[in-house]
């Protein structure tokens, strides 16, 4: 027997008649008829009680009646619940992004995906760009929001957002440039502290800079935001980040910031998936939500950034 024996014996004692259980099931009466006499000799009873006006089912039969709905309400019960388990997100997602990313997203984005999709486990890595991308590279990240150092690097990359880099500097350091806004050669004799190539950021001055004939003063290569962001402070050193990687400090009057201008300076955000992991319905939540997060971060000023 199966489950279709179950639900052909049920319309079957419901309607009282065999012809309209077999219409209301699409199979052939002759075919029923058979199906219920090889349910019959398989459990050993008769079932039906078959008179002129059609059938009743016997003592037996409805002892069966009872078993066979509750089977057939368990079965339904399991396909629920089984159906409810699917569609509440499971899995490990490992994100990568830049310390300056993070400091702006990480705690809002991570914040829904713990309320909204618990069955998803976040797992985030954080380094400069360049790092990020050889993350993505080896498959160790899932999912990666980074800065784009070159065209045509990651051609299947969503775009997100543009940042202008500001020169940071300590709120003591003497001042340079035009009150909001420094000219890229205001910065020669400045000593600066800046990521060491191929990392994104420094290319993307380095490049700026022979565009603009310009040589900077790089006296030191760091690797750590917040050891770049401590020394800035004390008035030794200055560097080039975008505002988001300073807010706070911006915000206490600890650090102050001049957008670059001639030429102005700008990185683009992306997004990019591990082509492996890309359909996982676990990653393109995080997607969405990641996308939502941003779209919202610049709409309310959060995040000092343009389309």
């Amino acid at each position: 027997m199966d489950l279709r024996d179950f639900q052909y014996f049920i319309a079957i004692a419901e309607t009282g008649s065999f012809s309209k259980a077999a219409m209301a099931h699409t199979i052939a009466q002759s075919a029923l008829s058979r199906r219920i006499r090889d349910l019959e000799a398989d459990l050993g009873v008769a079932l039906f009680y078959r008179n002129g006006r059609g059938v009743v089912v016997t003592e037996a039969g409805a002892t069966f009646l009872t078993r066979a709905r509750a089977i057939l309400a368990d079965v339904a019960q399991i396909r629920s619940d089984l159906n409810a388990s699917h569609a509440t997100l499971q899995g490990v997602v490992t994100l990568g992004v830049p310390p300056s990313v993070g400091l702006v997203l990480l705690a809002p984005l991570l914040s829904q995906i713990r309320n909204d999709f618990p069955g998803i486990q976040m797992r985030v890595l954080e380094g400069f760009s360049g790092y990020v991308a050889e993350w993505l590279a080896s498959g160790r990240v899932d999912l990666a929001v980074l800065y784009k150092v070159r065209a045509g690097t990651f051609p299947d990359a969503e775009h997100l957002l543009f940042e202008d880099m500001h020169l940071i500097s300590s709120r003591h350091a003497r001042a340079i440039g035009q009150g909001a806004t420094v000219a890229l050669r205001d910065l020669v004799g400045e000593d600066l502290a800046l990521p060491g190539a191929p990392h994104g950021l420094r290319i993307l001055v380095d490049e700026a800079c022979a565009r603009a004939q310009v040589s900077l003063s790089v006296a030191m290569e760091l690797e750590t935001l917040p050891t770049i962001r401590g020394l800035v402070a004390t008035g030794t050193i200055r560097t080039i980040l975008p505002v988001t990687a300073v807010q706070a400090e911006l915000q206490s009057g600890e650090l102050v910031a001049q957008k670059i201008t001639g030429p102005v300076i700008s990185r683009e955000l992306i997004l990019v998936h591990a082509p492996q992991r890309a359909q996982a319905p676990a990653t393109r939540a995080v997607v969405h939500l990641i996308r939502t997060h941003i779209e919202q971060l610049l709409e309310s000023g959060a995040w000092l950034g343009r389309v």
